[in-house]
């Protein structure tokens, strides 16, 4: 089957968002699809990261068909509105790409975020006549509430109606977290129609083998320093730990914040927080595996507790016992895979003692990990859950089927 892939991050971004369609597209391909993917060319954290050929780091990837569009100012991503203007840019740029393409699709593969890139999807659904599988992986534009850059009616209120629009556009949804899926109903979407295909961990990635137990303990955080991440509650941590010597804290990170937070290290003297810059997936789960302890923070706020983020998977994949500074559907997964303790209300004291209690008993650490590497094993494993999205497929193209006779 042809399929056109629409997407804002791919390979070589870095990011769970990138990993996903990178996984989804090999599963397809791997089936006997020929996938076209429309995407961007690479922007997340900067464009400059990616002049790195280490990035560049899969061969089959660098052969595929991708039409990467071009949008004039990269730099806009560094500011927060100047981004909405190049998220807007793109969805025309790749709307011009969608006109112009010759070929007929079986279906559609269309992801959020942002909204405009899943609304690329429901043109291309019309213009290929083809149907439209719409992956959610993120709510959009309830997550611009949840990091505080607008509660404007005049703003919010268009955004939601296209939102909901797309939701009845689309012929099948997939969801990451079933966090998401009661929001969705309550758009007028069939259960039915809903399929959940959570964020997942590749067969090779389990064979990363763990450090042995060590008397320094490391404490390691990787990903997006970001607006929807509480980072900056991990320097007060790492402040009051600063006294407890067996104790260092590992942080990998890029995004929105990253120069300010290692500001910040730097001006209170946290000598005891070694900070990397980013790096491809693979090193990025290297280090998770060195380290003992993993922290997971969301900003407090409603628009992240149905959101279950893909660092928290990689974490007990890789072993490592976590403290999440979460709530909601992140904390109930936490605790559910016995992997870890949570303060749903980000409590400095507790996560401080939490930290200390871990670091001072290696029996009871090692013991979560043991339960996250089984939860994900069981839950989180692409091999298994690539059948969740053939059935998805399945369906889209026996409806198209059944309307056409």
């Amino acid at each position: 089957m042809n399929v056109l892939m629409i997407c804002q991050n791919f390979y070589p971004e870095i990011g769970s968002a990138a990993n996903r369609m990178k996984n989804i597209f090999k599963r397809m391909e791997q089936r006997g699809s020929d996938v076209h993917v429309l995407t961007s060319e690479p922007l997340y954290p900067t464009a400059e990261l990616y002049t790195d050929a280490m990035f560049w780091d899969e061969p089959t990837l660098d052969a595929a068909h991708i039409t990467r569009i071009q949008p004039r100012d990269v730099r806009a991503t560094t500011n927060l509105w100047k981004r909405l203007h190049l998220f807007i840019e793109q969805f025309f740029l790749a709307v011009k790409e969608v006109r112009q393409d010759p070929k007929q699709y079986e279906y559609i593969y269309a992801t959020t975020p942002s909204i405009f890139m899943g609304l690329v999807g429901v043109v291309a659904k019309h213009v290929k006549q083809a149907p439209l599988i719409l992956d959610v992986r993120d709510l959009w534009p309830e997550s611009l509430v949840g990091v505080g850059i607008t509660k404007s009616r005049l703003l919010l209120k268009p955004l939601y109606w296209l939102e909901k629009w797309m939701y009845h556009q689309a012929d099948q949804i997939v969801i990451n977290s079933e966090g998401f899926r009661s929001y969705i109903e309550q758009k007028g979407i069939d259960a039915s129609r809903i399929h959940y295909i959570p964020n997942s961990i590749e067969e090779n990635e389990w064979l990363i083998k763990r450090r042995q137990v060590s008397e320094q303990v490391r404490v390691v955080y990787t990903g997006n320093i970001g607006l929807a991440q509480d980072v900056f509650l991990l320097l007060d941590v790492a402040e009051r730990l600063m006294v407890d010597r067996n104790i260092e804290f590992h942080v990998v990170g890029y995004g929105y914040h990253k120069e300010k937070f290692e500001t910040l290290i730097a001006e209170r003297g946290l000598t005891n927080i070694h900070f990397m810059n980013a790096m491809p997936r693979w090193d990025a789960l290297k280090q998770l595996a060195k380290s003992d302890i993993a922290f997971a923070t969301l900003v407090e706020s409603t628009a992240f507790d149905t959101v279950t983020p893909g660092k928290i998977i990689d974490y007990m994949a890789m072993g490592c016992a976590i403290v999440g500074a979460v709530s909601g559907h992140a904390a109930k997964v936490i605790e559910a895979s016995g992997a870890g303790v949570v303060s749903r209300d980000r409590s400095r004291d507790e996560i401080v003692r939490q930290i200390r209690h871990l670091a001072n008993h290696p029996e009871e650490r090692a013991l979560m990990g043991r339960s996250g590497v089984s939860y994900v094993q069981t839950h989180f494993d692409w091999e298994q859950n690539e059948e969740r999205l053939f059935e998805a497929i399945r369906q889209t193209c026996q409806q198209t089927v059944e309307v056409k006779g």
